[in-house]
């Protein structure tokens, strides 16, 4: 009997020596790994081992139910630990890999870090987007010249929402063929055939043959406007313009913050924007009623549920009294099909899927390397990551290492992001005041020496005073006088 207690004792010991290392800093040099922070089942398993250690157990059975429950411990940390393990994305930072070594459902995205220093030339940041099937790799690689080549603008789109049923995009590719050539028969018999009167002739036959339902902000997969009719501004925006460049019209996409909307080119350098989303968009006869028209598609910001911590997705509405032409940015079908890669990250992050968002964003800045908006969602996805997720008040387990992981990050993409320095505060913080509560006092300085680094938050006012409580907090446990 002797003999087995002495092996539980190590087992457990075991146990708890390997989530202290899982508990370890390694988050912060070693990306791939997300170590447990300290929590309750560490804390659980450490007085396992002690009273284990003082033979409070003296029973068989008392014995095997506890080692029954570490094993559990590590199971369900492990368990929660994986679902921090991104399926869908890994942040190299400045580190070099080839893109020939990569798995063959990876993809590397290399994007220019913003750097504090003006007039200095920004250094590169990689991350490898992961599940990215052939379809969707192939869609990448077409677009490293800025235009399509081997895709047009409505199978990019397609592709780009997830659609790889082919015998679908073939379907609905003809019923747009057969819109338009529709469209053209009865134009070419009509008394005014100029590119402006097909332009409108169009317009209005997509909204009566295919914009059939009202307007809804999150309908910008084309697959499910062609099914129900819904719409929103990019959808409206792929739609039309792929229409038109069947017609043989010189069209292209505007962006703004928080909308799109069509322009097409005349003979002579003269134009005409089109708000895709108001089917009356030709009745209206003042450039006012256009403009609020416009100003009533641009989406809201969306609101998160933590102020404090959180970061307000894009896109924000105008204010009423800008000029929209002077924010209109004039795109390309590649840049186009950026859109539709931005959209799905505002709708992830708004679900709290914040890998799946950063990914998302990460794409579109593949595709449109100027889009500001994904630019901001990328670091807000970042951010919320950590504000709303792993280390959110409230969570069971709060993964510090990984939330300063992440807080490393998103600095490194862009040191002018303000919610990411007192992001910094609040996961050291807790971290060492964690810490701090098991006894662990070294670790506890050695979170704040992390903290304390140059390229982090040197010395915090809040850290410093904080530690000040940590070191006094060890000299009167010390002397035995701290109360619990």
């Amino acid at each position: 009997m002797e003999k087995l207690n002495i092996r539980i004792y190590f087992f457990c010991q075991i146990c708890y020596n390997a989530l202290r290392r899982w508990d370890g800093l390694s988050a912060l040099e070693v990306p791939c790994r997300v170590p447990l922070s300290p929590n309750t089942r560490m804390e659980t398993v450490y007085f396992i081992k002690n009273w284990m250690a003082n033979k409070r157990f003296t029973s068989l059975a008392a014995r095997l139910l506890i080692v029954a429950a570490a094993i559990m411990l590590l199971g369900s940390n492990g368990t929660e630990r994986d679902n921090y393990r991104s399926d869908v994305l890994t942040f190299l930072g400045d580190r070099v890999v080839s893109a020939d070594s990569l798995p063959g459902d990876s993809f590397l995205v290399t994007l220019d870090r913003k750097t504090a220093t003006p007039n200095t030339t920004p250094s590169k940041y990689s991350i490898i987007l992961r599940g990215i099937d052939p379809v969707e790799r192939a869609l990448f690689q077409d677009a490293q010249t800025g235009r399509w080549e081997r895709f047009d603008l409505f199978r990019a789109a397609m592709v780009a929402e997830g659609i790889r049923d082919i015998e679908f995009i073939r379907a609905q590719e003809a019923r747009l063929d057969a819109l338009v050539a529709n469209v053209l028969t009865s134009f070419r018999s009509s008394g005014d055939t100029t590119p402006q009167a097909l332009t409108r002739v169009l317009f209005e036959a997509m909204h009566k043959e295919l914009l059939t339902q009202p307007y809804d902000l999150h309908c910008t997969e084309l697959s499910k406007v062609m099914r129900t009719g819904h719409f929103n501004c990019v959808s409206a925006t792929v739609l039309f313009n792929c229409l038109a460049e069947k017609a043989g019209l010189d069209v292209t996409a505007l962006e703004m913050p928080g909308h799109a909307l069509s322009r097409v080119k005349f003979a002579g350098g003269a134009f005409l924007n089109i708000e895709t989303t108001c089917p009356v968009w030709f009745d209206l006869q003042s450039e006012q009623e256009r403009r609020q028209a416009t100003l009533a598609r641009v989406s809201p910001s969306l609101a998160t549920p933590n102020p404090l911590m959180a970061q307000n997705a894009v896109p924000a509405t105008p204010e009423p009294a800008v000029d929209l032409a002077s924010q209109y940015r004039e795109i390309s079908p590649v840049q186009l099909v950026a859109t539709i890669y931005y959209n799905s990250g505002v709708d992830l992050l708004a679900k709290g899927k914040y890998p799946e968002a950063v990914a998302a964003n990460v794409k579109a800045l593949y595709l449109d390397r100027n889009n500001a908006q994904a630019w901001t969602n990328l670091l807000t996805s970042i951010n919320n990551w950590v504000a709303l997720d792993v280390a959110a008040e409230g969570k069971k387990v709060r993964l510090y290492d990984l939330a300063a992981f992440l807080l490393d990050q998103g600095v490194a993409l862009d040191a002018s992001f303000e919610k990411f320095r007192g992001n910094y505060t609040y996961v050291f913080g807790h971290w060492i005041h964690d810490l701090a509560r098991l006894g662990r006092f070294d670790d506890a300085r050695k979170v704040f020496s992390i903290a304390n680094a140059p390229e982090r938050i040197p010395n915090d006012k809040y850290l410093l005073t904080l530690m000040e409580g940590v070191n006094q907090a060890e000299k009167e446990l010390g002397k035995g006088h701290v109360q619990k």
